[in-house]
């Protein structure tokens, strides 16, 4: 893509705009490259802001793999990465790469703070 603006039928946008005001609906805009964007109005989008803040560290549709809950587990209870790693016969990358694909799933900088709120997600006893 070179960035030029991509050229739209004149009522193309108030259609749009049209849709997503009409009470809860959104609009999916997809690119020539699969990248899709999701157009909300701004009462919709304030909402989810505040629903996310409401919820502390959790995240609507979290969704945690098997291993991902059992390598958290484990750091939650104590066991440093290199422990986790010779227990589960994994490499400590791989163990490094599980962490931080949970704390990119919570958007937190912590596997500490991503323990806390898998925990609260029910994922961690």
């Amino acid at each position: 893509m070179d960035g030029s603006p991509v050229q739209v039928p004149g009522d193309w946008w108030g259609d749009v705009l049209r849709t997503v005001t009409d009470g809860d609906r959104r609009v999916v805009v997809e690119d020539a490259a699969g990248h899709r964007f999701v157009l909300v109005s701004e009462a919709r989008y304030r909402a989810l802001e505040e629903a996310e803040r409401g919820q502390g560290l959790t995240r609507p549709g979290v969704t945690l793999t098997a291993r991902e809950r059992e390598i958290l587990q484990m750091i939650a209870d104590g066991c440093p990465g290199s422990v986790v790693a010779e227990r589960l016969g994994l490499a400590p990358n791989t163990v490094a790469q599980h962490l931080a694909s949970v704390r990119r799933k919570y958007g937190v900088r912590s596997s500490a703070a991503a323990a806390t709120a898998a925990r609260r997600d029910g994922f961690l006893d």
